[in-house]
This record gives structure tokens, C-alpha cells and sequence, in this order.
């Protein structure tokens, strides 16, 4: 790790390394950190926890994860994936070779970044899947990953009413969820978070966006 660190550092990137919880989440309050590097095997907590962690995070904007390990159990990728994860990278990697996945995130980051201009100029109301944020003219709100799923969801289909069947299947993969006081429960969090006006009920039928306020 100590010479993947100075390498990056020879090529220009900021480096920090947290050895705790409570550094990492004091990096994400107080730095602009656009990339988290997370061992799965980390000592005090699995890497797969962490990630999740981070995405359930409010009040920071969401940073790239990769998770690295010697693993190659296609169960745990999926499973880091499922938590938050951008990236799975399969340990050892050469600091040259991680240097360029790097170079091609920030590629991304700065493309992501222009096409978020963009849409600014047309929109009250943004939805940025890559760093799991609701933009809006109050500022960027961070939510919990299913609330987070839920308004996506609205927001891609903004002339669907969604039942709670509907987000039994596509959110939790689980019909039974349906049948539980689960989806209101979000709801109602969604509409704390972000104002009661963004979620229109349908009686008897569903949940929609607003359109008005998009």
C-alpha cells in the first residue's frame, strides 16, 4: 500500500489514508473526495460494511468506491456491487495499473461533471446516479440507498404511478415488502427529506413525482 500511495502522489493525486471509521468519514465531511479505496478484508470492519455505510451517509457528496481483495468469489462482488460499490479490483494490482483505472475515472468524473452543468440549465430537480445525490436549488441531499433507488425510479418514469408492488419487485427484489408498512415508511422519509410536494399519491393506485417541480 505504502508504494501505491507514493506513486499516485508522484503523479499529482491527493492521498489520504484513513487507519479508522472516524477518520474516513472525517476525510469525507471536511476534504473534496471524489475516490475511496476500501480493502474488504479491512481489520476492524469488512470493506462491504463500509461501503454501505458510506452511501447512508447525508450532508457529503458521494465519492467513487473501489473495493479491492484477493477474493474472486463472484458472491462477494455481487455483494459489493448491491452495497454501493463502482468498482471490483482483484488483488495484487501493480500501482501503474491502478494509476490508470484512476485516469479513466477522472475522466469520467470530469465528463459527469460538465453533463451536470448541462442539465442545471434546464432543471429545478436532478437526479445524479453517480454520486447518489438529489440536486436541488436548496442545495444536494444525500438519502439512504433504497430512498434513494425509490425516487430514481419515479424521476426516470415521471408519467408512471408506481404501486407498491411495483417497488416490492424493482427496489427490493421481494414482493412480500409489499405487503408491509415498509414503502410508506420511505415515503413518508423521502417527503421529510426533500418536502412534502415531491411525491404525489395516487388513493387506492400509487406514488408519482411531481412533475410541476421538476
Amino acid at each position: 500500500m505504502k508504494k501505491t500511495i507514493e506513486y499516485l502522489e508522484e503523479k499529482k493525486y491527493r492521498v489520504t489514508f484513513s487507519k479508522s471509521d472516524d477518520d474516513l468519514h472525517l476525510s469525507l465531511s471536511k476534504n473534496d473526495v471524489n475516490l475511496v479505496i476500501i480493502e474488504l478484508d479491512y481489520k476492524y470492519k469488512d470493506g462491504i460494511t463500509i461501503t454501505s455505510d458510506i452511501r447512508n451517509l447525508k450532508g457529503i457528496e458521494q465519492p467513487y468506491i473501489i473495493l479491492f481483495s484477493n477474493k474472486q468469489d463472484d458472491y462477494i462482488q455481487i455483494t459489493a456491487f448491491n452495497s454501493g460499490a463502482d468498482d471490483f479490483i482483484i488483488s495484487p494490482i501493480k500501482p501503474i495499473l491502478l494509476e490508470a483505472r484512476i485516469s479513466t475515472l477522472k475522466k469520467r468524473l470530469l465528463n459527469r461533471t460538465v453533463k451536470l452543468s448541462e442539465e442545471h440549465l434546464y432543471t429545478n430537480f436532478f437526479v445524479d446516479k453517480e454520486q447518489y445525490l438529489i440536486i436541488t436549488p436548496k442545495g444536494k441531499i444525500s438519502l439512504p440507498r433504497k430512498e434513494f433507488e425509490m425516487v430514481n425510479l419515479m424521476y426516470q418514469n415521471i408519467h408512471k404511478t408506481f404501486t407498491r408492488q411495483d417497488f416490492a419487485k424493482l427496489i427490493w427484489n421481494s414482493p412480500e415488502v409489499a405487503n408491509s408498512r415498509t414503502i410508506d415508511i420511505h415515503i413518508r422519509n423521502i417527503r421529510r427529506s426533500l418536502g412534502n410536494d415531491i411525491i404525489k399519491t395516487s388513493k387506492g393506485i400509487g406514488y408519482s413525482i411531481n412533475k410541476d417541480l421538476l
